[in-house]
């Protein structure tokens, strides 16, 4: 009794309500990268490297991603999202001054190499925490819009740090500006220590039959165990999180076909902001290390891709709220397709405010993919899942440049980010629309099936087989700091049979 007591006590939302903005911090300290806006020149003109050489080192890059991204899931699920988020950033702090410093190109591959881990250590970690924030809330109606904002606010301090960049490069030299990002770096992993840890078990909340996963895959191999002693103890085998992760993938129809859409619409829509960099300095020959006037000219002409980036995140809470999860993602897909065209024909400096609505469709994607994933999963895998979508993520992106590099390279930039995006978009991006569109629909009918039966049923809400002795009862609707009882979806399962929260359905 007294166990179940300070564990309640322990889960009280109180405690977590701070989350939300330390988390901003956090995100807010990563963004401040001064090195990024000249990382592709750094290599193209400080270490002599050619566009497709440095196409496949971000292949590598992307490709480190695609190997570490489940383990590195997986322990966040295992000892925590704080912890793996902590370690992620002094990662890129020590990544980002071997890069700065590296004179050949092993220790270059090196660098990369620990970019790529630091990256896998952040992605998945970050969502599941603050998804499970908003769970012991009782708000994750709220996730797309807190997402959005965080990775809105990242992509300003992106934009400061673009700013600054070109001219303090000239100031000081490349080595000396990459070297000065990784101070932020440390601040970041600081605010990862602030951060609290909400519950990683799905038998530390209540049921909800509309939002819940299917039956099959919400019993994992922790809510199994006959020892209720050993619940939250450390978790299950970092192997048995990434194999749990992988089935619960595979059997929620939706998310098997979800995740390499929207990783391939990411990857598709990125490229014209990612090679902006190279297609500045190489195509219109402004050059940073010329003078300080050119280093601004540099830097403020490569801040509309990121000024997209973050408004692309900041609607994507204003997207889903007027479109829903179903149409929101052909809807992007259009947009940013039909943008793709006009880079595939000119080569004009005017493309900027092109690529700004391309960067747009790119980022609103993210905030919608994950919310929609979130709420078809446990707790239990949630980083690793989310983990297993930034590997196709990964795979995608590796895919592309390695293609599009080489392109660039013998043809133009306008064939590179302009005509092979598009030609990907049309084909595979949209065969791949209408396999998660079928698997969507089943699903949804599937989840009407449940609520139906929950409201011909209630009682079945307050069973809840196989889940063990060790489920924590949440706590009573009223409390006296007007904060609402943890639950699934924002919503109490024992206050209401009707589940309102079912415009999330569509």
């Amino acid at each position: 009794m007294s166990a179940a007591i300070s564990t309640l006590s322990k889960n009280d939302p109180r405690h977590f309500q701070r989350n939300i903005r330390v988390y901003y911090l956090f995100m807010s300290s990563t963004g401040f990268m001064i090195f990024l806006p000249i990382w592709m020149v750094y290599l193209l003109d400080g270490r002599g490297l050619s566009i497709s050489q440095i196409s496949i080192f971000e292949s590598v890059f992307w490709l480190t991603l695609v190997i570490c991204e489940v383990p590195t899931g997986a322990v966040a699920d295992r000892f925590g999202r704080r912890v793996s988020l902590c370690l992620g950033a002094l990662l890129f702090a020590l990544a980002t001054v071997v890069f700065a410093l590296a004179t050949t190109v092993p220790i270059l591959f090196g660098s990369y190499l620990l970019l790529g881990i630091a990256m896998t250590l952040y992605s998945g970690a970050s969502e599941a925490l603050l998804y499970d924030t908003l769970r012991v809330l009782g708000r994750t109606n709220e996730y797309e819009r807190h997402h959005g904002r965080s990775q809105g606010l990242f992509w300003l301090m992106m934009i400061l740090a673009t700013a600054i960049g070109g001219p303090l490069a000239y100031a000081i030299g490349y080595s000396a500006t990459i070297i000065l990002s990784g101070i932020f770096f440390l601040v970041a992993a600081g605010a990862a220590m602030l951060l609290r840890e909400p519950p990683r078990r799905e038998s530390e909340y209540a049921l909800d039959p509309l939002h819940a996963p299917p039956a099959e895959v919400r019993h994992t191999a922790h809510d199994q165990r006959a020892d209720s002693s050993a619940a939250g103890q450390g978790g299950i085998p970092i192997f048995a999180e990434v194999v749990q992760g992988l089935r619960m993938v595979w059997q929620i129809r939706p998310v098997r076909f979800l995740i390499p859409f929207a990783a391939l619409l990411i990857a598709i829509f990125d490229m014209p902001r990612f090679f902006t960099q190279l297609w500045v300095r190489v195509e219109h020959n402004i050059d940073p290390m010329t003078s300080l006037g050119e280093g601004v000219i540099f830097s403020a002409v490569l801040i509309p891709a990121y000024l997209g980036t973050m408004l692309g995140m900041l609607a994507a809470a204003w997207l889903i709220g007027r479109l829903g999860e179903r149409r929101s993602f052909p809807t992007i897909m259009l947009y940013g397709a039909v943008f793709l065209i006009p880079l595939m024909i000119w080569s004009h400096l005017g493309m900027l405010g092109v690529i700004f609505m391309v960067s747009i469709a790119q980022a609103a994607i993210r905030p919608i993919a994950t919310g929609y994933i979130n709420r078809r999963i446990t707790s239990d895998q949630r980083a690793t899942v989310l983990s297993i979508f930034s590997l196709a993520g990964g795979l995608a992106m590796s895919g592309m440049l390695v293609t599009s590099g080489p392109i660039i390279d013998q043809i133009s930039f306008a064939a590179g980010f302009g005509a092979l995006p598009l030609l990907v978009c049309v084909t595979l991006g949209v065969t791949l629309w209408l396999l998660w569109r079928l698997a969507h629909r089943r699903d949804q009918a599937e989840r009407l099936r449940r609520w139906s039966l929950s409201i011909s049923k209630p009682q079945s809400q307050t069973a809840s087989p196989n889940r063990g002795d060790t489920q924590i009862e949440p706590p009573a609707p009223a409390q006296s700091n007007g904060v609402r009882p943890p639950s699934q979806n924002g919503l109490d399962a024992r206050s209401s049979t009707l589940f309102p929260n079912v415009q999330k359905l569509d």
